[in-house]
């Protein structure tokens, strides 16, 4: 049962204090009796404070009615002027905490900070930004400034009817905290007044939720008499569920000592108790009305559910994987109020352990004990955390190499399952198409990583393969012909080529432009033939080719190769000194040889000239030389004509020859 209290400010002495063990009464006030405490006298500079031993949850909701009475001096009739008031207090420091004298009404600041604190001020302080009249105000940290950031809310009129409440009179205050809402409201003479929204538990209190409740009062140079009277309340029960055979206690909330009347009366014990112990065999909805702090009638209605208690574990997850590192557990039951515990049963212990719920980092079987409040009933659930990060094989296949050959390369990626998902991917090559497949194609050099992915569980291997590339491309450089093709030198070779870089297989192949090659597929080739001649290089290793746009030129020799089929001997040569035909000699009648001199193309000529008679007018040695029309003796013979045979021959590459016979006419006068 969660008791709140009612605190009853008044003059009269009474007998008995039956709650003075509860509280905690520090400076100069004194206890009357019958849970009323006098917290000052008509006496200056006095100050006392008053705390509930108990501390208070603001995770909890609660509503706070006391009584307070402020004196009765008010300036009338000649008294004097009273002061201070009353603080209600909540604040961590201390159970014996006390404040100072004067205006702060006995709140803080030294040992007060932090707090909330609600005061009811009967004094006009116009350094603290009071207003004249008597007034509610909400500060915090022990400072009753309401110009300062500590001013929550207010100042505003205590009593909307009246300007004083230095009268004397039992004045009826309520507190009420939502937690939910972080709402704090004031009533006074169960009239609503003030109100503000605050985080107690984070804002002011760091995070503490525990908090010890009281009131202060103090006198400084005006007085007057503050009294607080506080009576026992309780907060209702809300609906509850009961195990099929057993009883639970209704709380009607309210009062104690009012008048309850529950309805239906089955099953209770005293439907005019504000606390009946009720016994119903099935559910049952009970309705309480009864007369409230203000004199007002209330009513509340309590569900009281028959069933056994169930409970069961849900989780968001259902195996912690490479995706999910942890399994979030929540018990579910349909008492709301049970006794919750988690148990582990085996495996790894259990992280952020709540009231319902608990994480699991790794596998294990966990149980969840519920037991109802009373602890007539009970039921447990089992679930199992298991731990999935089976992985696949990542594996890549063979390395490849990119060249002229092969400009793409297919990935060859694999795994040992078949519900493998793959991914590829690069930071320096590139990938033709799409990477989301077993098999892309890659078209540039670099590392390329296979992901395998378990789609089951998110659980990755990676493996990486390299691919390089080599377009290397043959350099040329032509040299040239070794010679001019003659008959001297019938075969030329073309020398001087060269490839760059080293360390290839050179795939030779010349073009002939012009001409023809003895053999071109050497780098070196020969002919013997004129022409011109380019050079295509491939690497047998990568594939890669150059061809030369410029040309070898290979030339012959114009004497050489000539056909002596056009060759003609003359029959007549006038030796006689002048400028025209004075030496005998062979010609070419072939045009395109007009400008060929026979002796330059003949390797023998062998010239016997005979007069009419027979005789041997003149002879040569062979060598392919004119005839100037002399005798052996070098004289010049006589006009006539003679007999002459010729024998010549041509030995460039392929022997040609020829003999002739016939009449010469010489004139040499």
């Amino acid at each position: 049962m969660r008791k709140f209290f009612t605190i009853l400010i008044f003059i009269l002495s009474v007998v008995s204090s039956a709650l003075t063990a509860q509280y905690n009464l520090q400076g100069d006030g004194f206890a009357l009796g019958d849970n009323c405490y006098q917290l000052t006298s008509e006496t200056y500079n006095q100050v006392s404070t008053i705390w509930y031993e108990e501390l208070i949850d603001l995770n909890q909701p609660f509503e706070l009615q006391f009584k307070m009475n402020f004196g009765d001096l008010n300036g009338e009739n000649g008294e004097d002027i009273g002061a201070d008031g009353i603080m209600f207090i909540l604040q961590n420091n201390s159970p014996t905490a006390v404040g100072l004298i004067g205006e702060g009404m006995g709140y803080g600041p030294f040992n007060m900070d932090p707090s909330l604190g609600i005061e009811f001020d009967t004094y006009y302080n116009p350094n603290l930004q009071d207003i004249y009249p008597d007034h509610i105000a909400i500060q915090r940290d022990g400072n009753t400034n309401h110009n300062s950031i500590n001013s929550l809310a207010g100042p505003i009129q205590a009593d909307p009817d009246d300007v004083d409440i230095e009268d004397g009179e039992d004045h009826a205050i309520s507190i009420t905290w939502n937690p939910s809402s972080q709402e704090i409201n004031v009533y006074f003479d169960c009239q609503f007044r003030l109100s503000t929204t605050v985080d107690l538990v984070n804002d002011v209190f760091s995070g503490q939720s525990e908090v010890w409740w009281g009131f202060s009062a103090s006198t400084g140079g005006s007085y007057n008499v503050h009294t607080v009277c506080l009576y026992e309340n309780v907060s209702p029960s809300g609906d509850v569920a009961i195990c099929p055979g057993y009883s639970t206690q209704l709380i009607a909330g309210g009062d104690i000592y009012s008048e309850y009347s529950w309805s239906p009366i089955d099953y209770l014990d005293d439907p005019n108790a504000y606390n009946p112990i009720a016994s119903p065999p099935s559910s049952q909805v009970y309705f309480v009305t009864y007369t409230d702090f203000c004199g007002q009638t209330q009513s509340n209605t309590i569900e009281v559910t028959v069933e056994p208690i169930e409970v069961q574990i849900l989780a968001d997850n259902q195996a912690i994987t490479c995706e999910n590192d942890e399994v979030n557990l929540t018990a579910y039951t349909n008492y709301p109020n049970a006794q919750l515990e988690w148990i582990v049963v085996e495996g790894n212990e259990l992280t952020d352990v709540t009231y319902n719920t608990a994480s699991a980092t790794g596998d294990g079987v966990y149980l969840i004990s519920a037991v109802s409040i009373d602890g007539n009933c009970s039921s447990e659930d089992v679930y199992e955390v298991v731990m999935d990060t089976m992985t696949y094989e990542a594996i890549t296949g063979p390395e490849g190499m990119l060249n002229c050959y092969q400009p793409s390369f297919i990935l060859q990626g694999e795994s040992n399952n078949d519900n493998a998902e793959f991914v590829w991917s690069t930071t320096d090559g590139q990938f033709l198409g799409s990477s989301f497949s077993q098999t892309p194609t890659v078209i540039a050099e670099g590392v390329y990583t296979l992901t395998v992915t378990n789609p089951n569980n998110g659980c990755s291997t990676i493996n990486s393969i390299e691919i390089s590339e080599d377009f290397t491309e043959p350099e040329i450089t032509l040299g040239q012909a070794s010679g001019m093709i003659s008959c001297i030198t019938p075969v030329v070779q073309i020398e001087g080529n060269s490839i760059y870089p080293e360390g290839y297989t050179n795939i030779i192949e010349w073009t002939e432009v012009e001409g023809e090659l003895f053999d071109p597929m050497s780098l070196d080739p020969s002919t013997q033939w004129p022409g011109s001649f380019s050079l295509t290089v491939t690497f047998e290793e990568n594939g890669c080719s150059s061809s030369t746009t410029e040309t070898v030129e290979v030339e012959q020799d114009e004497y050489a190769f000539i056909s002596l089929e056009s060759l003609v001997i003359p029959n007549i040569f006038t030796p006689n000194g002048d400028v025209m035909n004075n030496e005998f000699r062979p010609k070419f009648d072939d045009p395109e040889l007009a400008n060929i001199h026979p002796f330059e193309v003949l390797d023998f000529w062998h010239l016997q000239v005979r007069d009419r008679w027979g005789l041997l007018v003149f002879e040569n040695n062979g060598e392919p030389e004119a005839w100037h029309g002399t005798n052996m003796n070098g004289k010049r013979v006589s006009s006539e004509t003679y007999i002459i045979e010729i024998r010549y021959e041509s030995n460039c590459i392929e022997t040609q020859s020829g003999e002739y016979l016939g009449s010469l006419k010489v004139i040499a006068d």
